[in-house]
């Protein structure tokens, strides 16, 4: 049978004994308020300290399959390095989470006592690493004074009267909910995904734009102008061929005796429009010359036909004749 060889690592600086010092961490918020609190003991990976040791963490399901459960919460370790064995607490669960293997911790009263008295502020595990330094199993956790590595703190409310209270975490994830577009009652899960709707719809806006879709301003703003152009120029020949239309369709209306010069604008006001042009023409073909015929275009004027006018008479009565007379004068000759 083969025996597996490990080696207990602890959170202490004794140098009188065989252990050597690992982690240390700062004890989380309040924690002495609850009835047991999640602690994350080492992560998983490659980790080290604060004296530049590392260790292996790289199967932590095995760590937490190797490990018996519960165990000791002491201070400083004192279950491992003396006959002291009493509990301030014990670690009853393991779990892996955030890349982390996290402990629930259940503190008794010596444990709570300790903690809210502000005696001690951080605590470390104690664990059994092979030769090459990869974590076997848990063995212990203490609380300590003697930090070695970074994580969350104990009493952090005693520590900094600057963190936000539970009533203003409160309004401020009300807040939150409600800038995503969400209820203020919404659950965590509603929010995650609001939450990753805006990232995605945010990484999609900051991509560069297809040039397919999208041209520059400049070139845009500079087809805009020709295009108004080319429809004004559209625009003036349609003008003008209506107007020519309209011309055409009067000045015959009038040559058909239709219509009256005197008239005429009358009429290019109603052809304004095509429909006001298509009633004209269909008007015009309808309607009977109001004008008759004169019998004048080809006959040249009669001077013995012409009449006198007043200035002509008045000159003939001063002479003491007649138009009568001058119209026989003209007769003789």
């Amino acid at each position: 049978m083969k025996t597996l060889n490990t080696h207990l690592e602890l959170n202490s600086t004794n140098k009188a004994t065989d252990t050597i010092t690992t982690l240390c961490h700062a004890l989380p918020t309040e924690t002495n308020q609850e009835e047991s609190l999640w602690l994350p003991l080492i992560p998983c990976g490659n980790f080290g300290g604060r004296d530049g040791r590392s260790w292996n963490n790289n199967k932590p399901n095995d760590v937490v399959k190797n490990s018996t459960l519960p165990f000791i919460l002491d201070i400083d370790h004192a279950s491992e390095t003396t006959a002291n064995t009493v509990a301030s607490g014990w670690v009853t669960e393991l779990k892996i989470e955030n890349n982390n293997i996290l402990g629930k911790l259940e503190l008794n009263s010596l444990g709570e006592q300790a903690v809210e008295d502000k005696r001690y502020k951080y605590y470390s595990p104690a664990f059994n690493v092979k030769a090459d330094g990869t974590v076997h199993s848990f063995a212990s956790v203490a609380l300590t004074n003697k930090p070695n590595l970074n994580v969350p703190a104990l009493n952090r409310k005693q520590d900094s009267e600057n963190l936000p209270t539970e009533k203003e975490n409160t309004s401020m994830l009300k807040d939150i909910l409600l800038a995503l577009g969400l209820s203020a009652d919404a659950d965590k899960a509603t929010a995650l995904d609001a939450i990753k709707a805006l990232k995605t719809t945010t990484a999609k806006n900051s991509k560069q734009p297809d040039l397919n879709s999208f041209v520059p301003i400049a070139t845009h703003q500079q087809v805009v102008t020709e295009l108004n152009t080319v429809n004004q120029k559209l625009a003036d020949l349609e003008t003008a061929k209506h107007n020519e239309a309209v011309e055409v369709a009067i000045n015959k209306a009038i040559a058909d005796k239709k219509i009256a010069p005197a008239n005429k604008d009358y009429y290019v006001g109603q052809c304004a429009t095509e429909q006001g042009l298509a009633s004209f023409i269909e008007f015009a073909e309808k309607t009977a010359p109001i004008i008759g015929e004169s019998n004048l275009d080809d006959k040249a004027p009669n001077a013995s036909e012409t009449a006198l006018n007043s200035e002509q008479k008045g000159l003939l009565g001063q002479l003491g004749l007649s138009v009568e007379d001058v119209k026989k004068v003209k007769d003789d000759k």
